[in-house]
């Protein structure tokens, strides 16, 4: 009877095993090897996607259909900051490519082949990744500073906001171009990464006219009612209408990126009331997001419908948590609780390893919603939150960016020395089919051929 029980058992742990059930990654939230070592797989996971995206459009910096531009910018500054964070650096010249290739003409992220679809939004994006890359201290661009890149991009924000004092009092417009859906719009994405933008440059190059520019962004966001007075933050308003309409979905990333650019603005202003309440206040409405701690993308997640885009916000929003709390440390203890209940939820959604490492979008203990997929197969925003919230864990014992005096240390310092004063499609191929992941079938025949052969020994 127990010999029979013993192979009911294991046969249906073969089965179970044949049809999917793959150990999830094993991580270790206080663990900086497991820590470095579950990143270390969900990056070449991504990695293994690009090259072969690469290799089927040639055109560096872009990931196929139906992955939009801004996108790209933004995982490609993942893999700034997982160089930086562990030590692994295998990746810097792909990624240094790739980002040179994106600039356009004018070295402002704006590249003839996006143009016609270009939005502040995307446009801001790469330019956040530049200025991590000058904050890190990557290897130097060939032709200007990494620095200058992300000046270059506000400078061209700049100008097209203080055209728009007489539409809403100010504010930048989700679309650059008229004709394009969006135009009439006021979105927190790229309002939330200018303010964040000259934040960061405040920081880093100790330049008052930045903090300036980033208080006026903020307060304008507050006075029109894109950031309430509890700090929810509402995705946008219509130009159109004054600004008097506004949508008030909320999105963890618009979340995320104010709260990274309150806490600078506290940072630099030695803990003033004002920013210190702010940061505190979009720390404590991230509360909206969260199920049991674990990061939840409230406004489609549960229902099922959350679109490409907005399955690439969780890992938007785990890194911009994780550099406020750098900044605001009245902040941290909150956002630490945050990321590792989060960070061990997508952990336990992954699995697999090399360019078949698997995730699905939920990462809540009690949610099974979302298709499990690797990168490749139609799951690149999943496995990109997954290792932008793992990686987090790392800032807080991570080298000191540079700061201030524009000076960094390590491989490519010096770069960040200031010199100069709706989304389009990305590539030709075709989209990849979004569904579950494959299980190598060379895999399946060896697992089932021994869990039979210790079956049958019974």
């Amino acid at each position: 009877m127990i010999a029979m029980l013993g192979r009911i058992g294991l046969q249906s742990l073969a089965l179970s095993f044949a049809f999917g059930r793959v150990a999830a990654l094993d991580l270790d939230v206080t663990g900086q090897d497991s820590i470095k070592s579950t990143a270390k797989t969900l990056a070449g996971g991504i990695v293994a996607f690009y090259n072969d995206s690469l290799k089927a459009d040639g055109i560096p910096g872009l990931f196929p259909d139906p992955y939009y531009w801004w996108e790209a910018g933004a995982v490609f500054h993942g893999l700034i900051e997982y160089s930086h964070l562990t030590g692994d650096s295998q990746y810097d010249s792909l990624v240094s490519e790739a980002l040179q290739w994106q600039l356009g003409d004018d070295k402002a992220f704006m590249p003839a082949n996006q143009t016609g679809s270009l939005g502040n939004d995307d446009q801001s994006t790469w330019g956040l990744a530049a200025i991590t890359a000058a904050e890190v201290g990557f290897p130097k661009p060939k032709d200007g500073n990494w620095i200058d890149y992300a000046v270059n991009v506000f400078d061209t924000q700049l100008s097209r906001l203080q055209a728009e004092n007489g539409t809403c009092g100010g504010g930048l417009r989700w679309q650059m171009l008229t004709f394009n859906t969006g135009y009439d719009y006021k979105d927190s994405t790229s309002n939330g990464n200018f303010f964040l933008l000259a934040a960061r440059l405040a920081k880093l190059t100790g330049d008052a006219t930045y903090s300036e520019w980033a208080e006026k962004s903020f307060i304008w966001a507050k006075d029109i009612g894109l950031i309430s007075d509890s700090y929810a933050v509402y995705d946008g308003a219509s130009a159109k209408q004054g600004c008097e309409s506004i949508s008030k979905i909320e999105w963890s990333y618009h979340n995320g990126i104010y709260a990274e650019g309150a806490a600078l603005m506290s940072n630099i202003t030695n803990g003033a009331q004002n920013w210190t309440d702010a940061v505190k206040g979009l720390v404590n409405a991230s509360s909206v997001f969260l199920d049991y701690n674990v990061l939840v993308e409230v406004a489609c997640e549960n229902s099922g419908e959350c679109d490409v885009d907005q399955r690439a916000y969780k890992g938007i929003t785990a890194r911009s948590l994780a550099r406020a709390a750098l900044s605001a440390p009245v902040v941290a203890d909150s956002i630490k609780t945050i990321l590792q209940a989060s960070a061990k939820g997508a952990a336990s959604a992954c699995s697999g390893s090399g360019e078949d490492v698997s995730c699905k979008f939920s990462w809540a203990e009690s949610d099974s919603k979302g298709e499990t997929a690797s990168a490749k197969d139609g799951n690149l925003g999943e496995v990109f939150d997954a290792l932008e919230v793992v990686q987090a864990l790392l800032y807080p014992q991570a080298k000191a960016i540079v700061s201030g005096d524009g000076q960094g240390s390590g491989s490519g310092s010096g770069d960040a020395t200031q010199t100069g004063g709706a989304s389009g499609t990305s590539g030709t191929a075709s989209p990849q089919q979004t569904g579950a992941a494959g299980v190598n079938v060379a895999s399946i025949i060896a697992a089932l051929a021994l869990a039979f052969a210790v079956v049958l020994s019974y």
